[in-house]
């Protein structure tokens, strides 16, 4: 698959009722008596513009079932969509004072993903050299300016900066590819340590397409140049369980150096869709015997953090499949 899964646009089809359905007060009343049998430190949040319908009432339902799961942070995938199509959308200030306000009366953080610029994977595929090195001046100076400008770093309950441009082996195994992005990641590195008290993070997975690249060749070389917190994707909801070993390389680079980072937890599962390029994904939430099986992995990972993708919609959800891992989740005694 060319592209992952989280900036797919399969997400923005969810409905105002689909929304809703899974906030109903029935639904998450059996979480107020468990503690949850996998322990998270935090979800996703992908916002598209079907979560603009939701009141303060729904956003506090749904934050306080993310903390009833375990989680303390959330990370905010985006805070919009940009690159001149007719899609593009930014969430308005009033949502994100409302999820601020609710996550500090829940004692949560919030990780801002920066707007996301959605010509990345049609640039990384299509683009020469010279037309992507265009490219990443504009994010970079569009990505910069939202740090430096807006005032989310100033709310009690922010963690720090998401950058939403995920990295993988195949687009990026070319010296002149990698010439590119360190400067890029690291420009983002050092705006993100004037205007907060840490490191930016980004998420990483292992391509399946063919190539020469190397994963952990990729992120040693970044992480010789950039202060940067990587963000290791499993994999597992769309390769399966064996993604973990070729994750190994990278995994074991990354516990050599000592460097920190985060493993997210895939809460899915995707479905067979006759295209091999992303274009027609789809998925249904996982059965918890094999998220078990994930989490026995996690726990014995060395990551700072075990970010679940995502608890919203895989968990909370009104489908039968995401009903079915909430109640195995909460009723599992590990």
């Amino acid at each position: 698959m060319q592209g992952s899964f989280l900036s797919h646009p399969q997400f923005q089809s969810l409905s105002r009722r689909r929304l809703l359905q899974a906030l109903a007060l029935g639904a998450l009343a059996p979480l107020a008596a468990c503690s949850p049998p996998l322990s998270l430190n935090a979800t996703f949040l992908q916002l598209w513009r079907s979560h603009l319908d939701l009141k303060p009432e729904d956003w506090r339902l749904r934050l306080r079932a993310f903390r009833r799961l375990g989680c303390r942070e959330i990370f905010l995938q985006w805070v919009g969509l940009e690159g001149g199509r007719p899609d593009d959308w930014m969430a308005p200030d009033s949502l994100l004072h409302t999820l601020f306000d609710e996550a500090g009366r829940q004692g949560m953080g919030i990780h801002v993903g920066l707007p996301y610029d959605q010509r990345w994977w049609d640039v990384l595929a299509h683009a020469d050299t010279q037309a992507l090195s265009g490219y990443l001046d504009q994010t970079r100076e569009r990505g910069v300016a939202y740090m430096r400008t807006t005032a989310w770093n100033k709310r009690r309950a922010f963690r720090g900066w998401y950058l939403p441009y995920e990295l993988e082996q195949y687009n990026w195994a070319s010296p002149e590819r990698q010439a590119l992005l360190i400067p890029w990641l690291d420009a983002f590195s050092r705006a993100a340590q004037a205007t907060s008290r840490g490191v930016p993070c980004i998420s990483t997975y292992h391509s399946r397409l063919p190539g020469d690249g190397s994963l952990m060749k990729l992120w040693s070389g970044i992480l010789d140049r950039v202060r940067i917190h990587p963000m290791i994707q499993d994999g597992v909801g769309v390769a399966g369980l064996a993604n973990l070993r070729a994750l190994e390389p990278l995994h074991d680079m990354l516990l050599a150096r000592r460097a920190s980072f985060d493993l997210i937890l895939e809460l899915f599962e995707e479905l067979p869709s006759g295209a091999t390029d992303g274009s027609t994904f789809k998925a249904r939430s996982a059965e918890f015997d094999r998220v078990k099986q994930q989490w026995e992995v996690a726990r014995g990972y060395g990551a700072k953090r075990i970010v679940a993708f995502a608890l919203d919609p895989w968990v909370i959800d009104d489908t039968p499949e995401a009903r079915a891992l909430m109640r195995d989740w909460m009723d599992a005694r590990l």
